[in-house]
């Protein structure tokens, strides 16, 4: 049993609660060595880079606030934390500088406010993230963010969730545009659609095993499972004590749900999970997410009528107690109140109506926050870095925002970039699925250790998910802005991504179930897509495209002829659909390229098959529509 574990069987985390106010009255040095430890179940973290003081973190599920509660923590910020937060990748908030004194005061002020510290830290179920503009974005299946208040509701502060073998990560959201890096995540529900009892039915796909740190990138695994909303949190209860009861608990490095994934199989994780639940589990539904990812920075329209969410970028996550209450200003006076966190650490005020979002534009900290940053500082996200966590090798934050603001200079970046830090193999920053990653190391230069990173290019998640590639090792930092200089100004993501798929094809998640026609091919109900959309299916080891059109079906090659953007996720206009890389046009009956006549997509048949359709891979020019 490792010294971990040994604490957990000795006293229960959250039992370390009644003990916080004789801490706070006998100070830092009388608390005992495993409630130093179990403080973290109450969100009280102890960091030697700033002795005697703690960082505290603050659980805000799916991003989801208000102007109340940011102001408490802008108050609180500047009281007792010397004037500054940091908004994570899991849109939580972390506070540093904090006394053992003052945590009592401060518990009970976020309390008061309707917040909670409990289960961010060791292992627990970490803040569930989901999409920061859900119920807002018109690009979404369903709002999922009630499943998301409702699963958070289910285990914090219950102890049958507190003894898990390793943190677990989980996301869920029916955003279709990728904004939460669901392939990095212990459990991933992502939008989904199926037929069930002849009715179409939006829901959620499982995903299991994904992780960032713990050896590195590992892509989630489809479980081959469709749950409906009302069913989801009793699944993700499943997930999570199927893992407290059958993970490793012996080397630290190799107990996330990940590894019990790559030891049983998912044929028997879901057999276990369909015990444990006492029936038997849908089969995959047709995923419904886009190839691309959003940022959600700038002005959106909202799918309520006359009303617009704004993304503000905050550099690096970092962001001043004054700056929080003057966002929880402006998202009263401008909006409802509402304050959403993303995943790339910027904030979103939403439902500001047409008549006043010019005067919140012009508002003087939209000129700190920018609605409207360089391609270069946009896609900038940072973890803490060595300036307070225990684990990291190299200094990231500030490093981040000086490479950025050099690069800026340097280059007129036109197009998106995506530049993600990670201060030690962890990975917080997500820099495993970024254009560009870099991740902290030491390297030997004249003699001397000095900061550096392995820079990686090429990652991503969603439901082509791809590992990027470690280009460069030991680059030391100082040398960055001239090295990132030529990746920035010459290199091109979505290439080297695609070049990354056709060497190591992912199968991607199933698109319908069950799979049951002939020699296996997918099947897929007219139901099953909504009027306009697209899918992916996988046909063969054959990508295929298939459009409803007038509550019909078509079938073409998913890869555009042009230079291989996926055809499922364009946009159909008519009987075309637009390649979403550079807009080229395919008639989706007859495969002709009307941008450029000289192309020309491949079609395919379907034919009707136990109630839906089946796409036959041999090309028929012929053919007529499902």
């Amino acid at each position: 049993m490792n010294k971990l574990e040994q604490i957990k069987a000795e006293k229960d985390g959250l039992d370390v609660g009644a003990d916080i106010p004789r801490y706070a009255q006998l100070g830092v040095d009388a608390i005992e060595e495993g409630d130093l430890e179990r403080l973290k179940w109450w969100g009280i973290f102890f960091r030697r880079h700033s002795p005697g003081h703690f960082m505290m973190r603050i659980r805000i599920p799916n991003g989801l606030t208000d102007a109340t509660q940011l102001r408490t923590i802008g108050e609180i910020t500047g009281r007792f934390a010397r004037g500054f937060a940091d908004i994570t990748t899991r849109q939580q908030v972390q506070l540093r500088w904090i006394r053992i004194d003052d945590v009592p005061a401060i518990l009970d002020r976020l309390r008061a406010a309707g917040l909670v510290t409990l289960q961010t830290g060791q292992d627990n179920i970490r803040n569930v993230v989901g999409c920061p503009a859900a119920g807002l974005t018109p690009n979404e299946l369903f709002d999922a963010s009630p499943v998301v208040r409702a699963f958070t509701g289910a285990f914090v502060g219950d102890k049958a969730y507190t003894n898990l073998p390793r943190k677990f990560n989980v996301t869920i959201t029916g955003c279709r545009e990728n904004c939460t890096h669901a392939e990095t995540q212990d459990l991933a529900l992502v939008p989904a659609t199926r037929s069930l009892g002849g009715e179409p039915v939006a829901g959620f796909n499982v995903l299991v095993g994904g992780k960032n740190g713990s050896g590195g990138y590992r892509i989630a695994t489809p479980l081959d499972v469709f749950v409906r909303p009302d069913e989801a949190v009793e699944l993700c209860s499943a997930v999570a004590l199927l893992f407290r009861d059958h993970g490793s608990r012996e080397a630290r490095n190799k107990v996330r749900l990940a590894f019990l994934v790559d030891d049983w199989g998912v044929a028997t994780v879901r057999e276990v999970l369909e015990a444990r639940l006492g029936k038997a589990l849908e089969r995959a539904g047709a995923d419904q997410r886009l190839p691309g990812v959003t940022d959600h920075l700038g002005v959106f329209r909202q799918r309520q009528a006359a009303l617009n969410y704004v993304g503000l970028l905050v550099p690096v996550g970092r962001i001043t107690g004054d700056q929080l209450i003057e966002v929880a200003r402006l998202a009263s006076r401008y909006g409802t109140g509402e304050i959403r966190l993303t995943p790339d650490q910027n904030v979103i005020v939403p439902n500001v109506p047409d008549a006043t979002l010019g005067n919140l534009t012009v508002e003087p900290l939209l000129k700190v926050l920018r609605i409207d940053p360089s391609e270069i500082m946009r896609g900038l996200v940072s973890c803490t870095g060595i300036e307070f966590c225990n684990l990291a090798v190299i200094e990231t934050k500030a490093r981040a925002l000086a490479v950025a603001r050099a690069l800026e200079a340097q280059v007129d970046r036109r197009k998106p970039v995506r530049i993600h830090w990670s201060g030690c193999p962890a990975g917080c920053g997500n820099h495993t699925v970024a254009d560009i990653g870099l991740l902290g190391t030491k390297a030997n230069v004249d003699g001397k250790a000095v900061d550096a990173v392995d820079i990686f290019v090429g990652g991503s998640s969603g439901p082509w998910a791809t590992h990027g590639i470690k280009l460069l090792e030991n680059v030391p930092c100082d040398r960055l802005p001239q090295v990132l200089e030529g990746l920035v100004r010459h290199g091109d993501p979505e290439k080297v991504r695609r070049q990354l798929r056709a060497v190591h094809p992912a199968a991607p998640m199933p698109a319908s179930a069950p799979k049951d026609g002939p020699a296996g091919s997918p099947r897929i109900r007219v139901e099953e897509l909504a009027e306009g959309a697209g899918t992916m299916l996988l046909v063969h080891g054959v990508e295929i495209a298939v459009f409803r059109r007038q509550d019909r079906l078509y079938a073409l090659q998913n890869r555009c002829p042009h230079e291989g953007g996926a055809l499922a996720s364009g946009t159909l206009d008519g009987d075309e659909v637009s390649c979403p890389l550079h807009g080229y046009r395919f008639n989706v009956k007859t495969g002709a390229c009307s941008t450029d006549p000289a192309l020309r997509a491949r079609t395919f048949a379907l034919v009707p098959q136990a109630g839906g359709f089946a796409v036959v891979t041999a090309p028929d020019p012929t053919r007529h529509p499902a």
